[in-house]
């Protein structure tokens, strides 16, 4: 029999005041795995934190308690606190290589953790700390203690993560968004790696997303949390098959999978566009990146680049965008091969060619305004005077969805989503016929995504922009790009329509990942 290991009773959050999170009730047992599911902004991470009590200064509990095992957390000192860290309710965060000590070994960061809460040598703690790394399946673990995080791809930083956070056995693990920079297949593992810890050990899992299929995949319960309120807690099928709420209802159907009908999208024109012969690419470590690549990008369609982290998708947009050059092979863009373009030609290609990166945030530059962002390459390729600039950043922003008096904020002033559409409004400035979009929805929630990629769907329509859409997530390529290639190991293993690629993939990796795209439970792929 499992038994109720946390209780949150009514706990309301504030800032300054200012009511972030209200009157939350939320039991978990042990052994359970329920997730907490909401849009950016909806107070998730902020619930999260205030149940180890770890909340930035300015966030306080209002009102509420917080329950381990009939303790309440809320009025424990701080030395109290510190014992319940790590020994009974542990954290996995979003990004684990900004958790990680860029400067010392991954093995030196175990013992430490370990030696933290327990009264163990130091030989004993390296023998538990090789011990979690083969549970949490880090191959070689006993050899991989000695290097450091940039060493270790995302999946495996994410499970080291993960290994730290159950070396002293808790009773509660906390996982904010642990799967969310990560690739379909490296998802799958760690959901996959998840369960099975959560029911080895009879551990609480506290699954925080903003993916209600990512969260189907691992959990029984579902809590949806609408600007710091629960608006419906249900088990997994009642919630995703019959959700009460309207704003679930919003979710649900804002969730692309395998089974959403794909955008309506024009007829590509008749010549290429851009096209890849033989094309590598070799970094100084060894690594080829880039293995013999071509492909071509017909004028006025999306075309999908799909495989996971690593596979090159980066590096081959890159050289597409002749921001590198290929150590063989060659790039042409209407018929013109850029490595015969001087810096003059290739400042004038630059108009025609431009680039959405994935983070909407990071992408801009905080200390300008919207207005001065939008406008630069204006600015740049001498297209416009300053009274001109004015009205087509104007122009710009109602074509992305943003009223004109956004010009005169600061990214810091945006949503996620808001800050996207500014970005997609900067490449746009200069008239570009060619886009690329890399990973350019990964990084904001399902509702966002889903807006995003309506909007990028109307704008190739109506501009007729030719698109190469970048991503990991089979399922939101196969709703946007009627064709796509996929890329393994720096080579392109796959190409064809969306339909021959989804209903008969020829090459095992592509069947590994359509079969890796987590499904809404009850819902279908």
């Amino acid at each position: 029999m499992t038994h109720e290991v946390l209780r949150l009773e009514e706990l309301s959050l504030g800032v300054r005041g200012r009511p972030i999170v209200r009157g939350v009730d939320l039991t978990l047992r042990s052994g359970e795995r329920a997730a907490l599911v909401g849009e950016s902004g909806s107070g998730k991470t902020m619930t999260a934190l205030a149940i180890p009590r770890l909340n930035p200064g300015p966030v306080a509990v209002t009102g509420g308690r917080i329950l381990l095992d009939g303790t309440d957390l809320v009025t424990a000192s701080e030395r109290e606190l510190v014992r319940v860290r790590g020994r009974r309710i542990a954290m996995v965060y979003q990004d684990p290589l900004s958790c990680l000590n860029p400067v010392r070994t991954v093995g030196g960061q175990l013992v430490e953790a370990i030696r933290a809460h327990r009264e163990v040598t130091a030989a004993r703690a390296h023998t538990e700390a090789i011990r979690l790394l083969v549970e949490v399946g880090v191959p070689e673990a006993a050899d991989r203690l000695g290097h450091y995080p940039h060493q270790f791809s995302g999946g495996m930083r994410q499970r080291v993560m993960i290994a730290m956070a159950i070396s002293c056995a808790p009773d509660v693990l906390i996982a904010d968004e642990p799967t969310t920079a990560l690739d379909v297949t490296t998802q799958a593992r760690v959901l996959r790696l998840l369960g099975e810890l959560a029911e080895r050990r009879g551990m609480a899992v506290l699954f925080i997303t903003h993916d209600l299929a990512v969260a189907s995949a691992l959990c029984h319960r579902i809590h949806v949390l609408r600007e710091g309120r629960i608006v419906e807690s249900g088990g997994l099928r009642e919630v995703l098959t019959t959700p009460r709420h309207e704003y679930t209802r919003r979710l649900v159907a804002s969730a692309v999978t395998l089974s959403t009908t794909p955008a309506k999208s024009g007829p590509p024109g008749e010549g290429v566009l851009i096209e890849a012969e033989g094309l590598v690419r070799r970094f100084g470590t060894g690594v080829t990146a880039v293995d013999d690549v071509s492909l071509s990008v017909r004028s006025g369609e999306t075309f999908g680049l799909v495989g996971e982290s690593g596979s090159g998708k980066s590096t081959l947009s890159r050289l597409l965008l002749g921001l590198e050059r290929p150590d063989a092979g060659k790039v042409s863009f209407r018929g013109t091969e850029l490595a015969s373009l001087g810096r003059a030609g290739l400042r004038r290609l630059r108009r025609e060619m431009q680039i959405v990166l994935q983070d909407p945030v990071g992408s801009l530059n905080r200390r300008k305004t919207v207005g001065h962002i939008v406008g630069l390459p204006l600015l740049v390729h001498r297209k416009a005077g300053r009274r001109e600039r004015r009205r087509r950043v104007a122009e710009l922003l109602d074509l992305v969805g943003l009223p004109a008096s956004f010009a005169g904020r600061y990214p810091h002033e945006l949503s996620g989503g808001q800050c996207q559409r500014v970005n997609l409004a900067r490449a746009l400035a200069p008239g570009p016929s060619f886009l690329v979009l890399d990973e350019a929805v990964s990084a904001v929630d399902v509702v966002i995504q889903a807006q995003i990629l309506e909007l990028l769907r109307e704008l190739q329509a109506r501009l007729g922009l030719t698109c190469l859409f970048v991503s990991h997530d089979l399922a939101v390529v196969r709703y946007l790009a009627p064709r796509l290639a996929v890329m393994y190991r720096g080579r392109i293993v796959e190409t064809g329509t969306r339909e021959e690629i989804f209903e008969a993939p020829k090459h095992a990796y592509t069947r590994s990942l359509i079969d890796a795209i987590p499904a809404l439970e009850g819902v279908g792929r």
